[in-house]
């Protein structure tokens, strides 16, 4: 598996994915914007002086297993609570400084063999298609993942991680460090939502299938799987990327397949589209939370090696989105 409990993570994502409306927290620190509750401060103001209860630990010791040395390197970058271990393209020695994209997997734990074996084009959960395109790939893991240092704190602190991970990335040689991006896919694609409201270094962001707001995705499941405190509606809410889409600074894009695409996130690029905040979502009609991935990371990879300007040029029209719907 890409990452332990990933398969179970794929069947409750199927079940609850296709719930509606985000509900309201009792809570006066929100106003109500076009049917969506916004908060009234930053995810970054929001989350200052709050820590999180880890009240049911989760372990994941299994360590990450060495990659093929003519695909990954396996790397370790440091961060808060100590070394924590990626895989990453090794230098191809050519001199030059290149894009790099951090891929972030569904599913928790850390780190598997499927990032190098094969996948169908149906289901490549591996960001196959960046390396593939000649991209540098990083794949990191964080606290208390593949064995590393700290407690689990699922979409918490591992945020502030991966921008640990992007400064190991931009000192690499051969990376150029002002175009880096970022991309995730379900449980990933949720955290790459939340560094998008955080984090603003990365050049553009890419979430696939990530959920806006992480109880109502968890639905009627057993909340003990949860490590934090699950009784305290404040360590949900400061989870959950809908509730701070007017966070974003760095130009964000959402794919999902039609068939579990959530309303929610046309009304948060609404919301987006009323605000000047560069949020955009896209449905790709006939496709699924699987089917997806690699055409859009395919189309994702020819956008990046033509963003070679000072700022980003990235945009998809009608046309790419079809263009994406009719390779299904």
């Amino acid at each position: 598996m890409i990452r332990k409990n990933m398969y179970l993570f794929s069947h409750i994502i199927v079940m609850t994915l296709t719930l509606l409306s985000l509900p309201a927290l009792a809570d006066n620190s929100s106003d109500k914007i076009d049917s969506i509750i916004q908060s009234k401060v930053s995810l970054q103001k929001a989350r200052a002086g709050f820590k999180t209860k880890i009240v049911n630990p989760k372990v994941y010791d299994e360590q990450p297993p060495i990659p093929p040395k003519d695909i990954f390197s396996l790397v370790y970058y440091p961060a808060k609570d100590g070394k924590m271990s990626a895989y990453l393209t090794p230098d191809p020695k050519d001199g030059k400084k290149h894009p790099a994209v951090i891929w972030i997997s569904g599913g928790f734990g850390g780190q598997g063999d499927d990032f190098w074996s094969p996948a169908p084009r149906s289901n490549d959960q591996t960001g196959s298609a960046f390396r593939k395109a000649g991209l540098i790939l990083m794949l990191p893991s964080f606290r208390g993942e593949s064995g590393n240092p700290g407690l689990d704190e699922m979409f918490f602190g591992e945020i502030d991680d991966l921008e640990k991970a992007r400064q190991f990335l931009a000192s690499q040689p051969y990376v150029d460090a002002n175009r880096i991006y970022l991309a995730g896919h379900s449980t990933g694609g949720t955290r790459v939502l939340l560094a998008s409201e955080l984090l603003t270094k990365f050049r553009a962001i890419f979430s696939l299938g990530g959920v806006s707001d992480i109880k109502k995705w968890w639905g009627d499941n057993d909340l003990s799987f949860f490590p934090f405190d699950t009784t305290n509606d404040k360590e949900f809410w400061l989870r959950s990327p809908g509730y701070f889409i007017e966070s974003i600074k760095t130009p964000t894009f959402y794919f999902e397949g039609g068939k579990y695409f959530d309303k929610d996130f046309y009304a948060l690029a609404s919301v987006a589209k009323n605000k000047n905040i560069p949020f955009y979502a896209n449905e790709i009609k006939g496709g699924d939370h699987f089917t997806i991935i690699y055409p859009v990371t395919e189309l994702i990879s020819q956008k990046i090696i033509n963003d070679t300007g000072k700022k980003t040029n990235i945009t998809f029209t009608q046309e790419d989105i079809k263009q994406i719907e009719e390779s299904l």
